[in-house]
This record gives structure tokens, C-alpha cells and sequence, in this order.
């Protein structure tokens, strides 16, 4: 029994994990890694704590001097390039190498060497038309829609892959033409879905596979023209849907009281999972092995994983692809045998290194791209590496440091602009107790609406693209624009009174927290793992339970 450093709690360390550390171990140039001082939820919120996703500034880049959009603010430390630029070959990351400082603790000397290395305003590449959506690779056209891969002509969305023509979407793939849905894949034209696949022009749908034209249902299968789960011919649907007006709010409540009902007497996965093998978690798909997961995509003998595809022998990790090998990291991609390392892509064999690309034996370095055998951003000859590593190693284990990840006041956001606060929120106070920096409230004011005509969207006049809107929920300005407008008009949807955030906060606490409870099958009562705490009152079952019940 181990007791956590940070919160105190005690973890155990299960065979199978320190067989998945072993085996990782030997895999590294550096041998063995220590047993961890934090527990799993630890060590996942020090990760988390180097990603911010959704908070953009407006600053220059520090080469050009031309204004950027940043999820850096313009005091940051460190330089920060517009993306094109940092990409580019106008300056080397190399410049700003040292030398090992054997009297110096290795994360002091790290630090320094982060806040001297410019750092890209955003993370993107092979995109168009992208400029406000962070994390966004080969898509166009995509608007505060972080976190898009391979999509196009998003607004507001989040974690889409493959999909078009979306708004206020989230955790889906191979969609297109939804609206306000969580968790739907290969479906199209949805409104107000959650967790229901290869499903079309339907509405109010909840845990439902293979459904066309039917509203407010839940559990079903293969069916057509249902109603809050009862089947009508295709003229009583119509009827019985035009009964309802969804630009309507009190319309709108009404039909999710009457959902959440039916959701109450559905029983509900102990975890959502699709062709899986020996796996624990929610969210697992195409993979086997894999404990403690979330989020997980075609993943093979991993531990603590969250955000992840492709992996295989991974332990501790977060936000991942394709890699194999790699323990403590954060946005490893195409890496192998790598521990301790921050958004890292294309390489192989590198320790404690952040925001580097396409290199191989580094350590302790930022912002290197296909470069080999550097510590400190420093080039070194292969024997020259290979004789200094394990010099860095030793001295970093004098000072217990060697085995730690990133220390978590050093990452380069406040806590509260990272991914960390959403799934581990921290008041202001317990945050600075925990070494971190916060980011205060904007102290401008917000300004009153200026709109005062009708949300009906055929009401709403070109006008309304000046306006200035004010959330109902927390106050701040949001804007509508003229491709928003245009969607709201052709699927006559009503003008939305949250700001884009506070919608992305509502679509996410339709997702369950990421931390399994043991608690009884509601059928069998065999024991489960799952996210559904047991003081919740939904139906929970195992799967075979689940199955018999849904089919």
C-alpha cells in the first residue's frame, strides 16, 4: 500500500501494472522507473494540467509582430509564434541549448530552458480556415471547434473525427448534420441525442442503434417512427412531433422531463464498451487487456489511459496515439519507448521533453524538431549521449526527481485554464496551495444584450449578426455569425441563451465522471465496475443483464 504524496489517499500497485512497468522498463534506454508517489486521479490531474483546450487570447507573435490568436496570454514568459511560423525554419530551438548543470535540480534547470523556448500560439496542422479551433488537424472550415480531426464546417464543437456540417457537437465520429448531440456516431441529421449510433433525421434520442425518424426514445433498436418509445405509423409521427414547437423553451423542458423519465426505467450499461476483451473503464472500443481506461480506441495492455487510440503497453497516459511503450505522458503520438514527455510526436527513445517533433534520444529539451541525441536542447555525438544520460539519471535520482513527472507548478497554463479543472475542479485557494498559477475573472464587465427582438429564428433579421449577447447562465458576450445564423435558418432552430462554453459544460455533464465505483448488477446483482456511483438511482446492470433487457 502506497499513500498518495498530494491528497493522502492510499493505492495499491496491482501485478498487473508492475508487470506493464516492467515491461516498459526494459524497453527504455534508462532502465526500470520507480514505483509512483501519486496516486492514479494524481496523476492524471498533473497531466491534464499542461493541456489548455478552450481559453484563447489575442496577443502578437513575438517574431512577427503581427496579432495572433493564442492560448498563451501575452505575459506568458516564454516567446510564442504564430503556428506557420513556429513550423517554419527562421529560427532553431537549438539556439537556446545549455549545458547540464550537475549543481542544479534537473526540473529547476528545465524550467528555465521551457521559458526561454518560443512555443506555437496553437496546435494544428494541415488545416484551413481553422484559426479560433485548437487542437485541429487535417480539417477546414472549423470555428471554436477544438480538438477536430479529419472534419470540416464545424461551429462550437468538440473532440469530432471525420464528421461536417455539426454545431454544438461533442465525442463523435463519421457524422454529419447533427445539432446539441453527445457520444452519436455514423449519424446524421440529429437534434438533442446522446449515445446513439447510426441513426438519422431523429430527435431526443438516448442509448438507441440503427433508428430513423423518431423522437424522445430510449433503448431502442432498428425501428422507424417512434414516440417517447412507442411505435405510430408515419402520418401519427408526424402529428405527435408537430405537437411539439422546439424553438419553444417550455416545449423543450417538457420533452426532457418526459426523456429523463424514460431514461430512469431503461437499464444502463455498467460500461459502455464495443468489441473488448478483459477491459475496465467506459467509452473502450476495439481493444483488449486495458484497465482504468477512457475514452480508449483500439488499445492492447494499457493502465490509466484517458483520450487515447492505438496504443499498446502504455501506462499513464493521456491524450495518445499510436504509440507503444511510453509511461507518464502527455500527447505522446507515433512515440515509442518513451517516458515523462509533453506533446511529443514522431519519435522514439525520449525522456522529459515537451513540445518537440520528430526526435529521437532527447532529453530534458523543448521544442526540438528531427533532432537526435540532445539533453537540454544541447547536440550531442551518440557516445557522447549515451555516456551523459545515465550521469543526468543518477543525479536526478539523488534528488528524487528521476520517476516524477512534470512538477505541476511548472506547467505553462494557470490550472483553471486547463483540461485539469474540468475533470478535477479546484477552487482558487486549493490551487495555489497545490503550487499552481490562476488565472483571475477578465475584470472588464460584461455588457448588457443588446437584442431585444424575439429568438424565433424566423424573426430574427441580418441584423443580429451586430448584436452583442449575453449568456443567461454566467453573463458573458458571446456573438452570433454569419455561417451560425445560416444552419439556425435552415434547421429552424431557435437563437441559443448559453454562451458557446456554457453549452460545451451542459454537453459534457451528460458524460459520467471518469472514476469507476463497485456497485450491484440492479438485475442479478452480480458485481459491477462502473462509472454510475451507487448512490444513483439509474438502473445498472451488467452486460448480459443489459443485453437480455435491450434485445
Amino acid at each position: 500500500m502506497i499513500t498518495c504524496k498530494n491528497c493522502q489517499t492510499d493505492f495499491e500497485i496491482s501485478s498487473e501494472e508492475e508487470s506493464l512497468r516492467n515491461l516498459i522498463g526494459n524497453s527504455l534506454e534508462t532502465g526500470n522507473v520507480p514505483k509512483p508517489t501519486l496516486c492514479p486521479d494524481c496523476r492524471m490531474q498533473r497531466r491534464m494540467a499542461r493541456r489548455n483546450e478552450r481559453f484563447l487570447y489575442q496577443r502578437k507573435c513575438d517574431l512577427t509582430g503581427k496579432p495572433i490568436i493564442s492560448v498563451y496570454i501575452e505575459s506568458s514568459p516564454f516567446p510564442v509564434y504564430e503556428k506557420t511560423v513556429w513550423w517554419s525554419d527562421d529560427w532553431d530551438a537549438q539556439n537556446f541549448g545549455k549545458d547540464f548543470d550537475f549543481s542544479k535540480p534537473f526540473f529547476e534547470q528545465f524550467h528555465e530552458l521551457q521559458n526561454v523556448v518560443p512555443r506555437p500560439a496553437m496546435m494544428g496542422k494541415n488545416v484551413t480556415n481553422c484559426d479560433y479551433s485548437n487542437f485541429c488537424l487535417d480539417s477546414k472550415n472549423c470555428y471554436l471547434s477544438h480538438c477536430s480531426y479529419r472534419s470540416e464546417d464545424l461551429l462550437y464543437c468538440y473532440w469530432l473525427d471525420k464528421s461536417k456540417n455539426c454545431i454544438d457537437c461533442s465525442y463523435m465520429a463519421f457524422s454529419e448534420q447533427c445539432f446539441d448531440c453527445v457520444d452519436c456516431n455514423r449519424s446524421y441529421n440529429l437534434r438533442h441525442c446522446a449515445e446513439s449510433h447510426q441513426c438519422t433525421d431523429s430527435f431526443f434520442l438516448y442509448d438507441c442503434r440503427s433508428l430513423r425518424d423518431c423522437f424522445g426514445c430510449v433503448g431502442l433498436r432498428q425501428k422507424a417512427y417512434c414516440f417517447f418509445n412507442e411505435q405510430l405509423s408515419k402520418d401519427e409521427y408526424e402529428i405527435r412531433k408537430g405537437s411539439y414547437d422546439l424553438e419553444n423553451g417550455e416545449h423543450i423542458k417538457e420533452i426532457k422531463e418526459k426523456l429523463c423519465s424514460l431514461k430512469m426505467r431503461h437499464p444502463h450499461r455498467n460500461s459502455i464498451q464495443d468489441k473488448t476483451e478483459n477491459c475496465a473503464g467506459d467509452y473502450i472500443f476495439n481493444s483488449k487487456n486495458s484497465e482504468h481506461c477512457f475514452d480508449c480506441y483500439d488499445g492492447e495492455d494499457c493502465l490509466y489511459t484517458a483520450d487515447v487510440i492505438g496504443l499498446k503497453n502504455c501506462l499513464d497516459t493521456y491524450h495518445s496515439g499510436w504509440s507503444q511503450s511510453v509511461y507518464e505522458a502527455y500527447s505522446p503520438v507515433n512515440q515509442q519507448n518513451s517516458a515523462f514527455t509533453s506533446i511529443c510526436w514522431d519519435g522514439s527513445d525520449n525522456f522529459y521533453c515537451d513540445t518537440c517533433f520528430g526526435i529521437f534520444h532527447c532529453f530534458g529539451c523543448v521544442g526540438l524538431k528531427h533532432k537526435s541525441y540532445c539533453i537540454l536542447n544541447k547536440q550531442f555525438t551518440k557516445e557522447e549521449y549515451e555516456k551523459l544520460l545515465p550521469e543526468v539519471v543518477n543525479q536526478m535520482k539523488v534528488s528524487n526527481q528521476w520517476g516524477e513527472y512534470f512538477p505541476i507548478n511548472i506547467s505553462p497554463f494557470c490550472y483553471n485554464e486547463t483540461i485539469a479543472q474540468e475533470h478535477y475542479p479546484l477552487s482558487k485557494e486549493k490551487a495555489l496551495n497545490l503550487g499552481c498559477s490562476w488565472r483571475d475573472s477578465d475584470p472588464r464587465e460584461y455588457k448588457p444584450q443588446s437584442y431585444e427582438g424575439s429568438n424565433r429564428i424566423e424573426e430574427v433579421s441580418d441584423t443580429i449578426l451586430k448584436e452583442i449577447l449575453a449568456c443567461v447562465n454566467c453573463g458573458k458576450n458571446y456573438r452570433i455569425i454569419e455561417q451560425e445564423l445560416k444552419i439556425y435558418r435552415d434547421k429552424i432552430i431557435a437563437l441559443p441563451k448559453l454562451c458557446p462554453d456554457c453549452r460545451h459544460k451542459t454537453r459534457l455533464s451528460l458524460r459520467n465522471p471518469r472514476r469507476l465505483f463497485e456497485r450491484k448488477c440492479g438485475k442479478c446483482s452480480k458485481s459491477i465496475s462502473t462509472t454510475y456511483s451507487p448512490e444513483r438511482k439509474e438502473i445498472v446492470c451488467c452486460e448480459n443483464c443489459y443485453l437480455k433487457e435491450i434485445y
